[in-house]
């Protein structure tokens, strides 16, 4: 296979350097990931204590924040691409105008996600369960959490391009105050202490919103303080040249698109679940909470793959991207099989701390040690995929994610979800079967190496 040759064709061994340079990337932000994900933890079981219904209903409003997240996080990391590889070619103002482009649209899409939770909470939360029971807790949490996105836009557009240029650690330390500001406020809010009155679910809300506004000033903070070079004065925000506004945006939507058609996807794949009753969505967080202190390898080598492949492409030393990039490929696959191994661990032991049936617990176990099972599958997509993103092919990054979900997955999951009386544990692995085939599809485009190029050269001087 053509993938196996390739591999071959650069080691990793004899290439110490290679391996300290890209772990020194990695782990500040799965530390990062970590420490954020330990907190949700901390936070999804606070919020479990109130019973099956808040569970589902925070639940439910998550699936739905998430597609926005991942639409502004598309947004960033596509002209992140162009803020490496600026900074790789020395053109400081290229590098400003990009990351004028990425706030300005983080905001503007976040906005567009935000009005409709805040105005018709209840709506949504009918759209991944008829059970009414969640009707009230939905309409408590997500008009508060709604205003946070705005904030949370901001901290990702800044923080992407602080992580682009190489600079990992302000992340991390950023992400340390805002998780445990968010534990604590969330601890204050939703039992009643300190002198607060015990708020429940809305507490949980407005802990989110608060620590979201600390994150967002930290982050202002550390990227004056470190001088970098995107730093733009308020007035110059809307001062982007026409000519890479509309280069940025032919990358970028193609990018944005794939993050939303993702998002919406596993929104209705969540739904599709729904069809067995609200405590498979109750199950299905306790193990999202849970499988998420793992997947933070994914953020790391992410972060990675910009800065060891994005970088040199854009110097225009294409060989050298070419064989970090499967050099990235290889050191993913071993450090998957060490997360693997903890989230099946993994799975003995966090369902048990949810004040939820023992039905529920045991459900979720038993999705956490599937999902496990097919963890390196997983990473070795989502590695693919950071290659392909890191050297600009967008149009191949929509075809082997959102596409495939919603050409593949989707319909998998729906047809057995709606038309057979198949358990819940026959559909949940059917739909993870789904991601073998896509590994033979992500390692087909990535073996054809569209991404090995330099997309400066696309751009004159600055203007």
């Amino acid at each position: 296979m053509k993938l196996f040759d390739r591999l071959k064709q650069y080691p990793l061994r004899q290439n110490d350097d290679f391996i300290r340079r890209a772990l020194s990337v990695a782990i500040p932000t799965i530390l990062q990931q970590v420490i954020t994900n330990m907190v949700n933890l901390l936070d999804s079981l606070m919020v479990g204590q109130l019973g099956e219904a808040t569970i589902t209903a925070v639940a439910s409003a998550s699936k739905y924040f998430l597609i926005a997240f991942f639409a502004a996080f598309g947004l960033a990391n596509a002209s992140g691409i162009y803020i490496a590889q600026f900074n790789g070619a020395g053109r400081s103002e290229r590098v400003r105008q990009s990351y004028r482009f990425s706030l300005l649209s983080c905001l503007l899409v976040t906005l567009l996600f935000m009005l409709p939770a805040f105005f018709m909470p209840r709506k949504i939360g009918a759209f991944f369960t008829p059970d009414t029971a969640i009707s009230d807790p939905i309409a408590a949490y997500m008009p508060l959490v709604a205003v946070a996105g705005l904030f949370q836009a901001y901290s990702v557009s800044t923080q992407t391009a602080m992580r682009c240029l190489g600079d990992t650690k302000s992340s991390l330390y950023i992400s340390i105050v805002s998780v445990f500001s968010n534990g604590f406020f969330n601890y204050i809010f939703i039992f009643g202490h300190l002198g607060f009155p015990a708020m429940g679910v809305r507490g949980a809300a407005l802990g989110t919103l608060f620590a979201r506004i600390i994150e967002s000033l930290c982050t202002y903070w550390a990227s004056r303080s470190r001088r970098f070079c995107f730093q733009t004065r308020l007035r110059d925000l809307f001062h982007l040249p026409r000519e890479l506004a509309l280069t940025i945006t032919r990358r970028a939507l193609p990018l944005c698109i794939n993050e939303i058609g993702y998002g919406s996807g596993m929104a209705m794949v969540f739904k599709f679940y729904g069809t067995r009753g609200s405590s498979v969505l109750a199950a299905m967080n306790i193990m999202g909470t849970t499988s998420d202190l793992f997947f933070v390898l994914t953020s790391g080598m992410a972060v990675a793959t910009t800065v060891m492949v994005s970088h040199l492409l854009g110097a225009d030393e294409l060989e050298k991207g070419r064989a970090n990039a499967y050099r990235m490929y290889k050191l993913n696959f071993f450090c998957s099989l060490l997360f693997a191994l903890l989230l099946f661990a993994s799975s003995f032991i966090f369902p048990g701390f949810y004040n939820v049936r023992q039905e529920v617990r045991d459900m979720a176990a038993f999705f956490i040690r599937i999902y496990a099972l097919f963890y390196i599958v997983y990473s070795s997509n989502a590695q693919a995929y950071f290659i392909l993103r890191a050297g600009g092919d967008m149009r191949h990054t929509l075809m082997m994610d959102s596409a495939y979900f919603w050409l593949v997955n989707i319909p998998v999951v729906g047809m057995i979800a709606n038309f057979t009386d198949w358990s819940i544990f026959t559909i949940f692995l059917a739909g993870q079967l789904t991601d073998v085939l896509k590994w033979f599809v992500s390692t087909h485009i990535l073996t054809r190496e569209t991404w090995v190029r330099n997309l400066t050269n696309e751009m004159g001087d600055e203007g």
